[in-house]
């Protein structure tokens, strides 16, 4: 009997010896971004990465500031390179302050992909990323300005204003830049106007932009942070269709205000893709040293009342 009760030991300990090296062995990745959890947009990125860490049997970690802050997200990445995982997934969401921190990671050897904003820089200042997965920012803006001068065709806009709710932010200033070159080609007057990521800050601005500019009748929103209140906004002082709103990036609310023509458009980048890939490849890598030598591009593409319908059950179950 004792002999049995130590053979039993025996094999309890040589069990938790194996099962904490394999815990051991399970790989680990960060996905870092600027963006928190109260931000929808980011909710799908974190089900796709979830989603992914579960398929691969890895661990995932998400980090995002619940606001907008560089510093942050500086703070986070060094956070988790000190943690010694086995890849990273960055928003290069301002690549003069990532600069250090993220190359002080590769340096250690730790494989980096960047999601959502790439490195704007040239090639010889650019972080050396594996790869990027994401949308073309400059192009969400050219294609969310050529559909808005679709609406208003044969005339065009009186003027248009481009609301950047988190400002320092590239990719933002990307689709700012493309919208704006679209309109000044067609002549039509158009500028950038500072929100917030909180609603009642954003209702304000656009709410004195108008007042003091009255001949706008286009509206550009960069994401559902600004869109949300921008939508209440011109319900409630009775502008809508007088004044209108394309957005980037899908919500609930915004696929509802389409299908009520509240909004006019938005442009979407598939982000679950952007949770999904970026662990898919670190996972490669790590096993067998394969990476795309070109960037994955999920976006843009225009969802309006064309196509709401197709995309709007894929919305609910957080899949885009």
């Amino acid at each position: 009997m004792k002999k049995l009760l130590v053979g039993m030991v025996v094999v309890s300990l040589v069990l938790l010896h194996i099962s904490t090296a394999l815990a051991e062995d399970k790989m680990k990745f960060y996905v870092i971004s600027h963006g928190g959890p109260a931000d929808p947009f980011w909710g799908v990125v974190m089900k796709g990465a979830k989603d992914a860490g579960e398929e691969f049997d890895v661990d995932v970690t998400y980090l995002g500031p619940e606001k907008f802050s560089i510093q942050k997200l500086v703070d986070m990445v060094e956070t988790a390179v000190a943690d010694e995982p086995d890849g990273l997934a960055i928003t290069i969401t301002d690549a003069k302050a990532l600069d250090e921190p993220v190359k002080a990671a590769i340096d250690k050897g730790i494989p980096v992909v960047a999601i959502n904003v790439p490195d704007y820089r040239g090639f010889e200042e650019k972080i050396p990323y594996l790869a990027y997965v994401g949308a073309d920012d400059y192009m969400v803006g050219v294609e969310a300005a050529r559909r808005m001068l679709k609406e208003f065709a044969p005339e065009t806009p009186k003027r248009g204003v481009v609301s950047i709710h988190e400002v320092g932010h590239a990719g933002l200033e990307a689709r700012a830049r493309g919208m704006i070159e679209v309109f000044t080609e067609a002549g039509i007057p158009i500028e950038k106007l500072a929100t917030s990521p909180n609603a009642s800050e954003t209702y304000q601005a656009i709410d004195a932009y108008l007042t003091k500019n009255q001949d706008t009748d286009a509206i550009f929103c960069l994401g559902p942070l600004d869109a949300h209140p921008t939508l209440k906004l011109l319900e409630e002082k009775d502008l809508v269709g007088k004044v209108k709103l394309g957005a980037v990036d899908l919500s609930n609310i915004m696929i509802k205000a389409i299908k009520e023509d509240t909004l006019v458009f938005t442009v979407e980048q598939q982000q679950y893709l952007q949770g999904y890939l970026p662990i898919s490849l670190l996972v490669l890598y790590n096993k067998y040293g394969l990476i795309p030598h070109d960037d994955i591009l999920t976006g843009p593409a225009i969802v309006d009342k064309n196509n709401v319908e197709i995309v709007e059950e894929m919305v609910a179950k957080k899949y885009r």
